[in-house]
């Protein structure tokens, strides 16, 4: 588009000409001329309607000129010289003035939008610790990684991406900690993003991950401020997209997925007991319902005799083989669950417990399925709620079917095989260079130890060095560690 190239010009009416066809004349853009101070002659305030602040605005056009040097000493306020740059700043909520015989104009920051306060992230709730979280608040959620890291040493990058819309993302690293060699490829991938508009975090992260096709998630999510000043001081990188209520943090590896920051608000015994709570219902969660498959289908001399009276006669009015028996409870339960998450929050709670009761027993009462598939797959369906990453609970949830498919085809051999071809394809996986297994593949204990449980603080001394951090202890040299 010639706009997009034209700067401005000395005449003034060309200029409003200009900007007027950039913006493909929306009749939401106002343009009102009014006196300049002395030496300045006429001025051009143009805004876009409901997105400029209107007390600014009512004070420039009622007290002009006293108040536009004020408005300019309080707010951010920088020169544009082109028609894009113009049509750009309207976009984002800011003021436009152009001067009458200058080939400039000054954007100056009036955003004003309604927006939600902050208030306790919902997908990521704790019981100890902080509980603000991010807003759809660009400024807010950068002044809350601000307060939560009051140092100086705290770096923000400002990118602009996306075709269209070019929406605004925040790089976020530790000066003098962040390896600059990581913090440079995070700037080329995000720079090569050639999408029309940026829809969420999602779209950053499907674009600059090292794998686009995997199921696993290779960024970390989070709604937390506190997170991700934990991952920077890790040595890690975090990104905050305009618009969205979550932040990026990167790289990322499985293991992070069963951490959350609550663990060090409690001792280090509770902590740890959690931490690890969660990894045996992960495993609880993918693989249960595929040993309940091959113990029925294959391998009856495992079970005790009297338990597998049990399940026999629990069996014997059930018309379908087990792995179907099991994939139905499974849908189901799946289908329960997104209906709760789905519908609002008041009915929601209602419709999956109701639901899960109601079709649980008129199940069994028709004889589809078996009193004991009934556990396995609550069992199985509560375990996968413990997981914190909402990424890795999906995960779970799908590797349950493949698992329980190579169990009814080979029995536990099914499930030793799966378990190969799973661990391989993590094993092969990149978080930005880092390996996705790490520090379990490549092992390093000491790392591993403080993943598996929660370490005591005074024995964390050292940053992960899978990260490549700069400076490699935590604590001041001569501290006890």
């Amino acid at each position: 588009m010639e706009a997009d190239k034209q700067r401005f010009t000395l005449d003034m009416a060309e200029n409003k000409r200009l900007l007027s066809e950039r913006m493909y004349h929306t009749e939401d853009l106002m343009m009102n001329d009014i006196e300049g101070e002395d030496g300045e002659g006429q001025i051009t305030i143009c805004h876009l309607t409901g997105l400029a602040n209107a007390e600014m605005l009512r004070q420039v056009y009622a007290f002009y000129p006293d108040h536009i040097s004020l408005l300019r000493t309080v707010t951010s306020e920088y020169e544009i010289h082109t028609v894009s740059e113009a049509a750009k700043e309207l976009a984002c909520g800011n003021t436009i003035l152009l001067y009458h015989n200058k080939q400039y104009g000054i954007s100056i920051d009036t955003l004003s939008v309604q927006l939600r306060s902050v208030e306790e992230p919902v997908s990521e709730a704790a019981v100890k610790g902080a509980r603000s979280g991010f807003t759809e608040s660009f400024r807010n959620n950068l002044a809350l990684i601000r307060y939560h890291c009051p140092s100086p040493d705290l770096k923000i990058e400002f990118k602009d991406t996306g075709v269209v819309t070019r929406t605004t993302l925040a790089v976020i690293s530790i000066g003098g900690l962040t390896n600059p060699a990581l913090l440079e490829e995070v700037h080329r991938r995000i720079g090569e993003i050639p999408v029309d508009i940026i829809q969420g975090d999602n779209t950053v992260e499907e674009w600059i991950v090292d794998n686009r096709g995997t199921l696993l998630p290779l960024i970390e999510t989070t709604e937390r401020p506190d997170r991700v000043v934990a991952a920077l001081l890790d040595g890690r990188i975090g990104i905050i997209i305009q618009g969205s209520p979550f932040a990026l943090m990167l790289p990322y590896v499985f293991l992070q997925a069963f951490q959350v920051s609550e663990d060090y608000a409690w001792s280090y015994y509770i902590g740890s007991s959690i931490r690890f709570m969660r990894l045996v219902c992960a495993i609880i969660g993918a693989l249960l319902p595929g040993f309940y498959v091959a113990t029925v289908t294959f391998h009856h001399e495992l079970v005790p005799t009297s338990l597998l009276q049990s399940i026999a006669s629990a069996r014997e009015p059930v018309p379908f083989p087990a792995v179907i028996e099991s994939f139905a409870m499974m849908i189901a339960f799946e289908i329960m669950r997104e209906a709760g998450v789905r519908m609002p929050k008041q009915v929601g709670q209602a419709v999956s417990i109701v639901g899960a009761l109601i079709l649980g027993q008129a199940a069994v009462q028709a004889g589809i399925v078996s009193p004991i598939m009934v556990i396995v797959a609550a069992l199985t369906g509560i375990a996968t709620f413990t997981l914190p990453s909402t990424a890795i609970n999906y995960v779970i949830r799908m590797i349950q079917f493949g698992i329980t498919f190579m169990a009814s085809v080979l029995g536990y051999v099914g499930i030793v095989a799966a378990v190969i071809m799973l661990m391989t394809y993590l094993a092969s996986l990149r978080s930005f260079g880092v390996p996705y297994l790490s520090p379990a593949a490549p092992y390093d204990f000491e790392l591993l130890s403080d993943i598996v449980i929660r370490r005591p603080s005074t024995f964390n001394s050292k940053r992960p060095g899978l990260f490549h951090p700069l400076r490699r202890r935590r604590f001041r040299e001569g501290s006890r560690r």
